[in-house]
């Protein structure tokens, strides 16, 4: 017919199977421009390509049958903008989330390769950070798990408070006077910046050199010691006692694996 295309054709030129095509005409949504009354065949017309256009946007953004059924009984253009813009929004918030996740898939990536190489560094090292902003709870017990309930209370400071988290959480120790350590803070990093400040709930790792190493369950206490006699060998001024959490096996919860961290206050080493 003199400007129709037939389903077949509609279907190539706008990737849309002819089931479909089908499907939308028995509900209404898209009623073809002409139906050949001996052999059933359906035509469109150039204009209703804009309808169908539509129809697979609304789809892709989870539109139902029923709200395009609505849609297309109505008729109205201004309806169709809103109820359109509406639906971008969504499209929006949802390829936000979207990119949150592939986010948080490719921090959880790295942070496994980092903790396996940061467990094959086979001796004590000197690291320099970055200042880091990390959300506390108070913590008076820690080592063979015991500060995982201190953990569960952190968790519910971190619902509360409306910051971007990091991988990065870990227990925050006092190295006292006879060179023993007392478990102080659990904390869990989040992004901060310039205008982040400490506070009861917020503490600020400061920027500096750390001398560091790694252990694992089966070594804690022979590498403990050996890092608080490399410091007191080498007469260095630390306070801070720092253990890192690392994610080299996510699935033994048996064991677990640590990096040490200590703040070089008369940084005197080169």
């Amino acid at each position: 017919m003199k400007n129709l295309f037939s389903i077949g054709e509609v279907s190539k030129l706008k990737e849309v199977s002819i089931k479909a095509l089908r499907y939308y005409h028995k509900m209404g949504i898209l009623v073809p421009r002409d139906i050949d009354p001996t052999t059933g065949y359906r035509y469109y017309s150039l204009d209703q390509f804009i309808y169908i256009d539509v129809i697979k946007g609304c789809r892709s953004f989870g539109t139902s049958i029923k709200e395009l059924q609505e849609i297309f009984k109505e008729s109205n253009t201004d309806k169709l903008i809103e109820f359109l813009q509406l639906k971008r929004q969504e499209a929006e918030e949802n390829l936000n989330q979207v990119k949150e996740v592939i986010q948080n898939i490719d921090n959880l990536n790295k942070s496994v390769e980092s903790s396996k190489e940061i467990l094959n560094q086979d001796q004590i090292g000197i690291q320099f950070f970055e200042k880091r902003y990390v959300l506390t709870a108070p913590c008076k017990e820690a080592g063979s798990l015991k500060e995982l309930l201190y953990y569960s209370e952190l968790e519910k400071i971190i619902r509360s408070q409306q910051k971007k988290m990091t991988m990065e959480r870990g227990i925050l120790y006092f190295l006292n006077a006879e060179g023993e350590l007392e478990p102080r803070y659990v904390f869990h990093g989040f992004e901060g910046d310039k205008s982040t400040e400490a506070d009861s709930g917020v503490q600020i790792l400061p920027e500096g050199r750390y001398v560091t190493w790694a252990y694992r369950k089966e070594n804690e206490v022979e590498r403990v010691k050996k890092v608080l006699d490399y410091v007191e060998k080498n007469s260095l001024n630390v306070k801070k006692y720092i253990e890192i959490e690392l994610y080299n096996d996510l699935f033994d919860t048996q064991s677990y694996s640590c990096q040490i961290q200590m703040l070089i206050e008369n940084d005197n080493l080169n």
